[in-house]
């Protein structure tokens, strides 16, 4: 091992400096505001400029919005001084085996605990079983167009290779290095000096509130995705926790996409 790597190692086993409330906000701010405006500004421009459907000019700019999020997870860990070693960035990032909060020891045993958060997960996922809280947002937002890629489960897309292809990209930029890297890998394990033993609730009420590109979920849906992907990341000191339960709605998706394309059922 050289005296560099020695160093490295070193710095990551120190103490890690927690973000001010600014630059939480900021990192906030910077994630969601441009998934807004690509969601309602460009689908129609893509439209009448490339005679796109509306829903598949929706998809495209939120892709584009999700490879932002990656790109200003690179910008603050840059800032950080973080080396982009790629065991330096695991290790930034909490992307470790889950440790007993009891012991502090790690054990794999742990990943055990994903079974309840993923039954949780699909329970919010199914629909229905939360009070429709997003009637208080409906006065603000009842104007805005709603897009569901569910509407691609229709014969039109049988045998559209490009539909897969796009999805993949997707499920990359959307549960690897795109929200689930910036909020639980990057943003939640400093937080904890502004929010104290609280800090995997406001994680959660900021990934609630980043969806501003689907407003209408928000209360409803993405504020209580976000504890259950915050919680167990929080509290197992493990960032593949919120991975692994917000990843199977990808792979979900997959299966569901790769039906469609490949036409079956």
């Amino acid at each position: 091992m050289s005296i560099y790597e020695s160093t490295d190692i070193a710095k990551s086993a120190q103490p890690r400096d927690q973000y001010s409330l600014k630059k939480i906000l900021a990192i906030w701010f910077f994630s969601s505001l441009p998934m807004g405006v690509l969601a309602f500004v460009i689908p129609p421009f893509l439209a009448d400029a490339a005679d796109l459907p509306l829903l598949i000019g929706y998809w495209l700019a939120i892709v584009v919005g999700l490879v932002w999020q990656f790109i200003l997870s690179i910008i603050v860990l840059k800032m950080d001084g973080v080396s982009f070693k790629w065991s330096s960035v695991l290790r930034r990032a909490n992307y470790q085996t889950p440790v007993n909060p009891k012991t502090g020891k790690p054990n794999g045993w742990l990943f055990l605990w994903l079974i309840p958060f993923i039954l949780v997960s699909l329970v919010i996922q199914v629909g229905d079983v939360l009070p429709n809280v997003d009637i208080f947002l409906h006065p603000y937002i009842k104007d805005l167009p709603q897009y569901d890629l569910s509407k691609l489960a229709t014969a039109d897309y049988q045998g559209a290779w490009w539909v897969l292809g796009l999805f993949l990209v997707t499920l990359v930029f959307n549960y690897f290095i795109g929200e689930e890297f910036l909020y639980r890998g990057i943003l939640l394990p400093k937080m904890n000096g502004v929010f104290g033993k609280w800090d995997w609730f406001a994680n959660g009420v900021l990934f609630g509130f980043y969806h501003l590109h689907k407003p209408q979920i928000i209360l409803s849906t993405a504020l209580w995705f976000g504890f259950v992907f915050a919680f167990p990341s929080k509290y197992f000191q493990s960032g593949w926790m919120g991975l692994i339960i917000h990843g199977l709605e990808g792979l979900m998706g997959l299966a569901m996409v790769s039906a469609i394309v490949f036409g079956i059922g």
